[in-house]
């Protein structure tokens, strides 16, 4: 069952998978801060985000536990140099004991369709080098290579 987010319903359930999102990047990118340490005020700007950028999430809820989450803009304003504006997949995790079960799948078809239904013509996420399996989900679903950000440690 995939739903609206309800801030009452499903806070302390999307603030959990915030964490295993981003402990899961820490594993693979240990520069990143630890889930606990960023959580709350990373749920709290990705709700900002999405009440300034018609966005909106979604989770998928199983035997009424939240299992995962998408969080999309519908409009992102374009750099200057860019052609046009675009919606913007933000984040998307699955927990663990119900990955490969379609459900990644099914959020990111959600987030589609809403960004469509909001007229955007453009979908983006972004993904880290590393995270090959999230890389091959978003180009089974037509995602392609738009820009390669590199990154350089200063010492």
């Amino acid at each position: 069952m995939i739903r609206e987010y309800e801030p009452s319903r499903h806070r302390g359930q999307l603030r959990a998978c915030v964490v295993e999102l981003q402990d899961f990047e820490r594993g693979l990118e240990p520069t990143l801060p630890k889930g606990e340490a960023m959580a709350d005020r990373y749920l709290a700007h990705v709700l900002d985000r999405c009440a300034g950028g018609a966005g909106r999430i979604f989770v998928s809820e199983e035997d009424g536990a939240v299992v995962g989450f998408v969080g999309v803009l519908a409009r992102v304003v374009p750099e200057p140099d860019e052609a046009q504006a675009y919606a913007y997949v933000s984040d998307l995790v699955v927990l663990p004991a119900y990955r490969r079960r379609g459900i990644g799948r099914a959020l990111l078809e959600r987030a589609e369709a809403y960004a469509r239904g909001e007229g955007a013509r453009v979908l983006r996420v972004g993904v880290l080098a590393k995270n090959e399996a999230a890389a091959r989900l978003y180009r089974s679903l037509g995602f392609g290579d738009y820009t390669i950000q590199l990154n350089k440690p200063l010492r």
